[in-house]
Parts: structure tokens; C-alpha cells; sequence
């Protein structure tokens, strides 16, 4: 994997990995900030997979995960749940930014864990994530 998709790709799953520790370990769980990982998880995902594929118009500046997903479209398959996930986790990187934007249960925390696994999951599928550039 190129460094730089390598990049955007560890920090995806480092922000996955801080939304599971506080969903496992906090009481009362941080749902804002659980969400917010989980949106940040699967926005530099998608941008490592911007990157894979060469980010031809530079790398968009934005946070809409549909509007991100359209960049690759052409170059990777993209389950339409992928569209649906992204429309679900899209507001958690902005909105929960300000009080009382969203609210939220701990089900929408545990979806949006579910849903960034996914994504990272499907990315980790479409790239080599050994680091190894020859791969």
C-alpha cells in the first residue's frame, strides 16, 4: 500500500478503535463522541481509498461520506449499503459538534460501530494494508 493511503487507512482504524474502547469502557458512554469516531473511521477510510486510486482532483476537503464514496465510484464497486451508511454516519462528524443537533440512543451508537467496521472492512478488502508498497 502506498504510504499515504497507508496513512489515512491506520488513522481509520485508530478512530474505530477509540469509539469500541469508549462504547466498552465508559459509563455513561459518550454516545457524541463514540459516533464521531465512528464518522471519522469511515471518512479516512473512504480517503485512503481516494488515495489507492489516485485522487485525480486532489483529496475533497469535505466530510459528506455519499459525496466522498462518488469520487471512487468509477474505480471500486461500492455496495449500495455503503451509500447507506455513509448518509447514517455523515451527520455524526458535523452535527454532533453542536448540542442538542442530534439525539442520540445507544443503539445509534452501536450501529454506527457496526457500520464503520464494514467500511474498514471493505477498504482493507480493496487495498493491500500490509504496507507493502510491491503488493
Amino acid at each position: 500500500m502506498m504510504s499515504a493511503t497507508k496513512e489515512w487507512y491506520d488513522l481509520a482504524v485508530t478512530d474505530l478503535g477509540v469509539a469500541k474502547h469508549l462504547n466498552s469502557t465508559y459509563y455513561p458512554k459518550p454516545l457524541e463522541i463514540i459516533c464521531y469516531h465512528c464518522q471519522q473511521a469511515a471518512e479516512k477510510n473512504i480517503k485512503a481509498l481516494i488515495m489507492y486510486y489516485g485522487a485525480q482532483s486532489g483529496m475533497p476537503k469535505l466530510h459528506d461520506l455519499s459525496f466522498l464514496l462518488n469520487q471512487i465510484k468509477n474505480q471500486v464497486e461500492i455496495e449500495d449499503k455503503f451509500y447507506e451508511y455513509a448518509d447514517t454516519l455523515t451527520p455524526y462528524g458535523v452535527s454532533i459538534r453542536y448540542p442538542n443537533e442530534l439525539f442520540l440512543e445507544e443503539r445509534h451508537a452501536d450501529k454506527a460501530i457496526q457500520y464503520a467496521d464494514e467500511i474498514v472492512q471493505w477498504v482493507s478488502d480493496n487495498v493491500n494494508t500490509s504496507g507493502d508498497e510491491s503488493a
